[in-house]
C-alpha cells in the first residue's frame, strides 16, 4: 500500500496462499518447505533492506544473511525461543549488523500509543475498503484458552489467536 514489495513467510501452504492471495503479498514461501535463507535468496536475490521479526532464531539469522547494507529489523518477538528451557545462543551471523551497518529497533505497540489515532484513521481506512485483509482463529470459552496458547507453537492457528469468552 505505500510501494514496497513485500515477502512473507508462513508455516503451510494454506497459510501462504493467503498471504499472497488475500492479504496481497509479493512473494510468499512456506518457511518449513526448505532453507529459508536459500527461499529468501531466491525470492531476493539483490537482497532485503527491512526485516519485521515476530519469530528470531533461524529466521532471524537468514534474514541478517540477506539484509543489504544499510538494512533494517524490527524486532518484535521472538516465538521460536518461547518455549526453550535454557536461552538460545544468538544468530552465528550477528557480526553482519556491523559490516552492513544494520540497524535493529525493538518494537512494542505501548510505545506507540500517542500515535493511535492516526494509525486508526489510516489502517481503519484501509481495512474498510477490503484493502487491507485478516483472519482470526477463535476458541471459544476461557476453559479453550491453554489449547489456543499452545497451538500458537504448532501453527493450527490461522492470523490472530483469539479466545472468545461466554
Amino acid at each position: 500500500m505505500r510501494g514496497c514489495r513485500v515477502i512473507g513467510s508462513a508455516g503451510s501452504e494454506a497459510k501462504v496462499l493467503f498471504l499472497r492471495e488475500e492479504c496481497g503479498f509479493d512473494i510468499a514461501f512456506d518457511y518449513k518447505a526448505g532453507s529459508v535463507l536459500e527461499q529468501l535468496n531466491l525470492e531476493a536475490p539483490d537482497g532485503i533492506d527491512v526485516y519485521f521479526d515476530n519469530v528470531g532464531g533461524e529466521t532471524l539469522e537468514a534474514a541478517l544473511s540477506a539484509l543489504r547494507v544499510h538494512g533494517r529489523i524490527i524486532a518484535c518477538g521472538g516465538i521460536s525461543g518461547y518455549n526453550e528451557e535454557k536461552p538460545r545462543p544468538g544468530p552465528s551471523n550477528l557480526f553482519n549488523m556491523i559490516t552492513k551497518r544494520l540497524t535493529m529497533k525493538g518494537l512494542i505497540v505501548r510505545d506507540w500509543l500517542d500515535r493511535q489515532g492516526d494509525f486508526e484513521k489510516e489502517v481503519g481506512g484501509y481495512f474498510r475498503t477490503g484493502k487491507l485483509k485478516n483472519r482470526e482463529t477463535v476458541a471459544k470459552g476461557i476453559d479453550q484458552a491453554v489449547d489456543a496458547f499452545l497451538g500458537l507453537f504448532s501453527g493450527v492457528n490461522v492470523g490472530k489467536m483469539v479466545v472468545k469468552l461466554a
